[in-house]
């Protein structure tokens, strides 16, 4: 009674400061970086949990990509002037955001709340990067569509509905990033400089994810690793295959995406400062997803199959938390009910994230949320199924 007393007592005090403020950061040379997270860098927003912040997106390489014109060569000319992969990632990054009260060894509640595209994309097909190596051409198309109806065509006939998303938000990086995670990822990649991360590899700060389930009317929990949590958002995109098979999705760029930040005090990231919790010990150690319907548990590893140990021991971990099981029960519930998907194979670091329905906990009163008002707070934007296309303008380029 005393536990459920104090929850209860937690869950009015986070709700009493769901409510506050809305910013907006313009995308310029002054809010946005190249392809790194570095705490060097001052916040362009200071907020209070419960803030909302919108903030405006550039596509990768610094807004160069132009619709139609925009060639492999030049972003081949692009790669080697800014010694993108080694140095740098290619994001285009805007932040970072301070959220006032946030510390080391918090969670920070980041709530998708709206998502506005710009009107054209593309998909740039790397013939080094992807998983097959028999596409030996580079090559980039380039897609327009219609903003209001959120739809682009493929080629002639195709209709593709857009569900937009962002393939990176993330907090500031921890200072032992990436030696002192079991991701078997070189330092060099993954903090080139002390104090500079490189944003391709994802890791327990978020990042480089790219979770299609993370569209509007969804939430990420992240770890905060540094003061203020310091967040940031880019490598935008109208769409994407779990896989990522190419290098790249449908990327672009956002008019704005809106966000909301909650500090939670009352779920602690052990593995911040506790070494041995970053092998599965601790599920809030590393990120989760979470919407209407499902949990989505990340697993990280330059090992496709680690990636996959990893996320189904902190999804164990997440479910003796939440619902009560044990260890055993965890491991068979997960074995005939969690979806193993691999939403990012293509990156150093490979993304398993295991899905886990809400529905079988509803009935008898489990904990249906991680929410700080103890249900889930964000509606999913409705979809025209029957959506149409305009003819595509755009054009693919070699």
């Amino acid at each position: 009674m005393k536990r459920l007393l104090f929850l209860f007592l937690l869950i009015s005090l986070h709700s009493s400061s769901i409510r506050g403020e809305t910013f907006r950061v313009p995308a310029t040379s002054d809010t946005t970086t190249l392809g790194l997270f570095t705490l060097n860098k001052p916040p362009v927003v200071k907020v209070r949990s419960g803030d909302s912040v919108s903030l405006e997106t550039w596509n990768s390489c610094l807004h160069e990509m132009v619709f139609n014109k925009t060639t492999p060569a030049d972003v081949a000319k692009f790669y080697t002037k800014h010694d993108i992969q080694k140095r740098r990632g290619m994001h285009t990054l805007t932040g970072p955001v301070y959220i006032e009260g946030a510390e080391p060894g918090d969670v920070i509640e980041i709530r998708v709340i709206d998502i506005k595209l710009n009107d054209f994309g593309y998909n740039f097909l790397s013939p080094t990067q992807g998983i097959l190596s028999e596409f030996t051409k580079p090559r980039i198309k380039y897609f327009k569509y219609n903003k209001e109806k959120t739809a682009t065509e493929f080629v002639k006939g195709i209709c593709l509905q857009l569900k937009p998303f962002p393939g990176i938000i993330a907090v500031a990086p921890p200072l032992d990033w990436p030696d002192g995670w079991p991701v078997n990822l070189p330092t060099q990649m993954g903090q080139p400089v002390a104090g500079e991360f490189n944003s391709v590899p994802p890791g327990p700060f978020g990042g480089n994810l790219d979770q299609p389930e993370l569209q509007a009317g969804s939430i990420i929990f992240l770890p905060v690793f540094q003061k203020g949590a310091l967040v940031w958002t880019g490598d935008s995109h109208a769409m994407q295959s779990n896989g990522e098979i190419d290098i790249t999705a449908l990327e672009t760029s956002y008019e704005g995406i809106t966000l909301q930040f909650i500090v939670r005090k009352d779920l602690k990231a052990e593995g911040v400062f506790n070494k041995s919790k970053r092998k599965g010990g601790d599920a809030f150690s590393w990120p989760i997803i979470e919407n209407s319907t499902h949990w989505m548990i990340v697993g990280l590893n330059e090992d496709l199959f680690e990636a996959m140990k990893l996320a189904s021991r902190n999804a164990i971990d997440f479910l003796v938390r939440t619902q009560g099981f044990t260890s055993e029960d965890s491991y068979q519930f997960l074995s005939m009910i969690g979806d193993f998907e691999i939403a990012e194979a293509v990156n150093v670091i490979k993304n398993v994230t295991v899905h886990i329905p809400k529905e079988p906990f509803k009935k008898i009163g489990k904990t249906c949320t991680l929410c700080s008002e103890g249900v889930f707070p964000l509606k999913v934007p409705k979809v025209n199924d029957h959506v149409t296309c305009s003819p595509q303008e755009g054009i693919t380029l070699e």
